[in-house]
C-alpha cells in the first residue's frame, strides 16, 4: 500500500525526479534531494547542516539538533561526499543557504514543484522522501529497529507503518533459517 500518508518512490519515479534535480534552475536541488533519500533526514535537520558539519574523510554529517531536540549523525553514501565535495565552501555556511540571506536556508519549493512537474511525479511532498528512505530499507531487509535508527525515531511504534514491507525479508529469512528444522 502506497497511500498518501506514507507515498514512496518507485525505482523510476526517483530516476526521474533525480533527472529533473539535476537540472534544475537551483544548483543544489539534486544534492537535497540525493541526501534526503540516502539519509532519511527531514527537511529541516537538512537544511539546518552548515560545511562545518561535514565531515568528509569518515563520511559523516552531524545534525546538532534533531525534532527529538537530540543530536544525529548521518552517514553519506560516496555519491552523497562526491556532490557535496564539488559544492563545498568553508565555514559556518549552511550547506543550503539562501543567496540573499545567507544565514537562511534557502527556499526551494519552487524548484521542488517544477522538479516533481517535470518528472510526472503526483501526491508528493519532500516529507514523503523520508518514507521513500524507509521503505526501501524495510524492502532490503532492514529490520524496523534499523529503520528506526536511521530516520531517528525515538520509539520503534512510529516506524511500524512500515513493517508490512518487511514481510518478504522475513519470508526469505525464515525459509533460509528454518526451513530445515523439522526434516
Amino acid at each position: 500500500e502506497n497511500n498518501a500518508r506514507t507515498r514512496y518512490l518507485s525505482n523510476d519515479e526517483r530516476s526521474r525526479l533525480f533527472k529533473a534535480s539535476r537540472s534544475s534552475q537551483w544548483g543544489k536541488l539534486y544534492l537535497l534531494v540525493l541526501l534526503a533519500i540516502t539519509t532519511g533526514a527531514r527537511r529541516g535537520e537538512l537544511l539546518g547542516l552548515e560545511w562545518k558539519d561535514i565531515d568528509f574523510d569518515r563520511g559523516l554529517a552531524y545534525v546538532q539538533t534533531s525534532k527529538n531536540g537530540q543530536p544525529r549523525v548521518l552517514p553519506l553514501t560516496q555519491e552523497s561526499i562526491r556532490e557535496l565535495r564539488s559544492l563545498k565552501q568553508d565555514g559556518n555556511i549552511l550547506i543550503f543557504n539562501s543567496e540573499i540571506m545567507p544565514n537562511k536556508p534557502f527556499c526551494f519549493d519552487k524548484s521542488w514543484k517544477v522538479a516533481l512537474e517535470a518528472s510526472e511525479i503526483k501526491d508528493f511532498t519532500f516529507h514523503s522522501l523520508r518514507h521513500t528512505t524507509a521503505s526501501y530499507l524495510a524492502q532490503s531487509g532492514a529490520s524496523l529497529l534499523e529503520v528506526a535508527n536511521v530516520l531517528g525515531h525515538k520509539s520503534v511504534n512510529v516506524t511500524k507503518r512500515y513493517a508490512h514491507l518487511c514481510i518478504d525479508s522475513k519470508q526469505r529469512l525464515i525459509n533460509n533459517v528454518l526451513s530445515k528444522i523439522s526434516v
